[in-house]
């Protein structure tokens, strides 16, 4: 497949508080090697697409405070390729600044968007299928949905309904409906029914398609943007995301297309083999396990009678544990947490009530 105008914009300014204490809003979870590869979420994501998507075309979004991170860790990107949000908001804000900033000099590209935080095992599948994405959303004016096929009743990701297929091939489907993740009672429906996918949280659409959905949701800013028919220079643009960014639409990029759209929405279902790093039990189910099932990610663990546990240690430290099933016990800059890791919520707890006790350094 030819290049000609695909772009990609890899979304990078999230606070990753998931998998706190590892994951720390100075750095983090995309700008980590979690598990020793050598190379960080954000670096495997843009290695991922570099073999397709010509290096001059991908973008990064990420928070003001973090991009000179990216810098360091992509200096294969030019600065005026890393597009800094003021403030940290949702996704769709961030697909709506790439979009206007794209259609300045490619009126009729086509863009993915996709997080920094997946994990892919089979990529000359993955690379297959995105190509096929961006062929379709080049000759329809549609959204598309990049779907994983579901393994178990993950309560952790969202789900896409599959409707009727598509004229364009077997695995393209019209979306029916969308849920963020349900309880378990629900994803164990949806699986077993056939008719639900996971999302993915990557996207692709070509340029008239998002405009046209942006001048609807977003009338003041897509008004402002195309006042002058021309290229505006890097400060006057930075001036015109200072003034919108605080107003604008506080949603993912996934409910901006999946709830809000008025154009089509199709997904594409897919068997590469994904992963998202969003908790610690995406890591867990990511990682490595000994017989026992026990994920140890960095120190030095003497396990005994324990099983599904996740173990992040800084430094090399040692820990002995007798008797834990299914926990979290990740460490750094001296803070201990030890929980659940199926409760994600008893871990929101603990860093809103360390905030208060020991200050943001903690955080």
């Amino acid at each position: 497949m030819a290049n000609h105008n695909n772009y990609l914009v890899i979304l990078a300014g999230g606070a990753g508080k998931r998998l706190w204490p590892v994951s720390r809003q100075q750095l983090p979870k995309q700008f980590l090697d979690i598990f020793g590869t050598g190379r960080t979420l954000l670096q495997q994501t843009y290695d991922r697409f570099a073999s397709f998507v010509d290096a001059s075309r991908i973008y990064v979004s990420t928070y003001d405070d973090y991009a000179d991170e990216v810098l360091r860790q992509l200096p294969e990107i030019k600065p005026e390729h890393v597009l800094s949000e003021p403030v940290q908001l949702s996704t769709a804000p961030a697909a709506a600044w790439a979009t206007f900033h794209i259609e300045q000099f490619d009126p009729k590209a086509n863009i993915i968007v996709t997080p920094a935080d997946h994990l892919i095992t089979d990529v000359k599948r993955f690379k297959k299928d995105v190509e096929q994405g961006l062929d379709y959303v080049e000759k329809q004016a549609d959204f598309l949905a990049i779907a994983a096929r579901p393994t178990v009743p993950n309560t952790t990701y969202g789900y896409i309904q599959k409707g009727e297929k598509t004229s364009a091939g077997d695995d393209l489907y019209f979306v029916k409906s969308f849920s963020e993740k349900p309880d378990a009672e629900f994803a164990k429906m949806f699986v077993e029914s056939g008719e639900f996918v996971w999302n993915t949280g990557l996207f692709m659409w070509a340029v008239p398609t998002m405009v046209k959905q942006l001048e609807r949701l977003m009338p003041d800013m897509a008004e402002r943007w195309h006042e002058e028919p021309r290229i505006l220079s890097f400060d006057e643009e930075q001036a015109l995301i200072r003034q919108f960014y605080p107003a604008s639409l506080r949603l993912s990029v996934d409910l901006l297309i999946l709830e809000k759209s008025e154009n089509g929405v199709c997904v594409k279902e897919c068997d590469f083999g994904w992963t998202d790093i969003g908790s610690w039990n995406g890591v867990y189910n990511a990682a490595h396990h000994d017989a026992d099932g026990n994920a140890v990610l960095k120190g030095d663990a003497l396990l005994s009678g324990c099983s599904g546990n996740i173990i992040s240690l800084e430094n090399g430290k040692r820990i002995c544990v007798r008797g834990l099933k299914d926990y979290v016990i990740a460490e750094k800059d001296g803070m201990l947490v030890i929980c659940p890791r199926n409760e994600s919520h008893t871990l929101r707890n603990f860093l809103n009530e360390a905030r208060m006790r020991y200050g943001e350094a903690c955080i």
